[in-house]
């Protein structure tokens, strides 16, 4: 009997060892669950500093975040004219004053009460007539490789 109790023993401590190693497994990657959390929290906490001294320094003539300011002025700029597009494209009306984007049944805006366009068909026919404004302003396609080799030089460098 001696034999089996020694077994039980031994087995009783190799289970009360594996469920300390799992406890301690299961707590480890608890932390890191916690370090990826803090790191994400860390990351919007710097984009949010960085938001803040763009805006506040976004004019500043001897900066030396100058390029990166004028870039992201120009990503800004983009991502303005391909949302009036799709907006156009929704035939959703954008406010003049506030930019804010309306039903286009809308009459006046309901965040600021300005009077929109009567009529859903003269924006469909303005957002028209400004597409091909943008066609005719298009570069030709020589111009257009010299812009993006520029580019691409430049983040090279």
């Amino acid at each position: 009997m001696a034999f089996l109790d020694d077994l039980s023993r031994t087995l009783s401590d190799k289970g009360k060892e594996a469920a300390l190693k799992a406890r301690e497994a299961a707590e480890l990657l608890q932390m890191k669950a916690q370090i990826g959390s803090e790191k994400s929290k860390l990351k919007e906490l710097y984009g949010a500093v960085g938001v803040l001294y763009y805006k506040k320094h976004r004019d500043d003539e001897d900066n030396e975040f100058g390029d990166l300011f004028r870039e992201i002025g120009n990503v800004l700029t983009n991502v303005a004219a391909l949302e009036e597009k799709v907006q156009g494209l929704e035939g959703s009306l954008v406010c003049p004053n506030c930019r804010k984007v309306m039903k286009r049944d809308a009459l006046y805006c309901s965040h600021c009460g300005t009077a929109l366009k009567s009529e859903p068909e003269e924006a469909a026919e303005e957002f028209v007539q400004e597409a091909a404004a943008e066609e005719e302003d298009a570069l030709p396609a020589e111009e257009v490789l010299t812009v993006e080799e520029d580019l691409f030089e430049t983040e090279e460098s």
